[in-house]
């Protein structure tokens, strides 16, 4: 069978429209199996014609439908996020938005007490716009990357989301009483030196960051100034997250395994943590040395008051990786269904 001039324009135009509609490497074969059908509908229609014309084959194309309605047929449905990447999507969005919004609104209470009492309201309304903007950009950030995975690996498995779906007997959790048993000496010792670091803070709090020295046996007591105000201003909040930390030890102590409880709140505890000494390292000077000063009597020590509050905040950063490296494996392992073991 044969298409007249006019006829034959019509089905290039209307194959090139679906093949625009198409996307992937078979288009070509379907377009192909798209003219094939064509080709046999007007043969079933008009089986003596020696030539078919532009009429004929509109009656065709208009039973057929629109370009894109036929190439639907043959696409795949298409999705921002495919099914299979979407529970983890939400898992990691859910996780995300909790760390993101609970820093956030550490970091501004913080903010607000130590700083300027400024009007109440006023900090309110700025947290909730905050959180309103840090919400939105933690959802588009994360939604594009899964969009972008979703359109690289399409067609393809992920290794890491089938490693995911497939049942491994040996991480699923134990129940309570198998749970692996929590070493009571090592919390016991965590739970003695957070309450003498909360007497110590205390002290110092009521000091004002001064602590006593004697220059022999039989010297007067005097006082000396170790930590600046900036230091001081930080340890209610010191103090409150040393009593966060000793309450989750003795959760721990008295039920005598790790659960998913005390494993998130050892993630919320380190956030806390992260947010604290990113404000401590922001507040240097946080030492002085006044008390070598005066027990040397050296008055001038050059540099060395800057390099030792400089060595502090490189503790403080080192200390700020490594949470984050535990942070990160608590919640690998508790989304992979593990008990995540300390």
């Amino acid at each position: 069978m044969k298409l007249n001039k006019n006829a034959q324009v019509l089905l290039e135009r209307y194959l090139l429209a679906v093949k625009r509609e198409l996307s992937g490497r078979e288009r070509m074969d379907i377009v192909a199996e798209i003219e094939s059908y064509i080709y046999d509908s007007l043969d079933e229609r008009h089986p003596q014609a020696v030539e078919v014309t532009e009429k004929e084959l509109e009656e065709v194309l208009n039973e057929m439908g629109a370009p894109r309605k036929v190439a639907g047929q043959y696409s795949a449905q298409r999705y921002l996020i495919c099914p299979r990447l979407f529970p983890t999507y939400l898992l990691v969005l859910r996780i995300l938005l909790l760390v993101v919004l609970g820093a956030l609104t550490l970091s501004k209470i913080i903010s607000f007490i130590v700083g300027s009492m400024g009007n109440v309201w006023l900090e309110l309304l700025g947290l909730l716009g905050s959180w309103w903007s840090s919400a939105l950009s933690v959802i588009g950030m994360i939604t594009l990357i899964f969009a972008i995975i979703e359109r690289v690996s399409e067609g393809k498995s992920i290794e890491e989301m089938e490693e995911l779906q497939k049942l491994d007997i040996s991480a699923l959790p134990e129940l309570p009483e198998n749970e692996k048993e929590v070493k009571r000496v090592g919390v016991s010792i965590e739970i003695v030196l957070g309450v003498l670091g909360v007497v110590f803070l205390t002290y110092v709090q009521k000091t004002a960051g001064l602590i006593p020295y004697w220059t022999n046996a039989s010297a007067a007591q005097q006082m000396v100034r170790l930590f600046t105000e900036n230091f001081v201003r930080f340890i209610p909040f010191m103090l409150a997250l040393t009593g966060v930390e000793i309450a989750r030890n003795l959760t721990l102590l008295v039920q005598g395994y790790h659960s998913s409880l005390t494993n998130w709140w050892d993630v919320a505890q380190k956030v806390a943590d992260i947010v604290l000494l990113i404000f401590l390292i922001s507040s240097r000077p946080l030492v002085t040395l006044d008390i070598f000063r005066a027990i040397t009597g050296m008055v001038d020590l050059g540099n060395a008051e800057p390099q030792v509050n400089t060595a502090l905040a490189v503790v403080f950063g080192l200390g700020i990786f490594g949470n984050i490296v535990d942070i990160i494996q608590r919640i690998v392992g508790e989304v992979r269904g593990q008990s995540l073991k300390k």
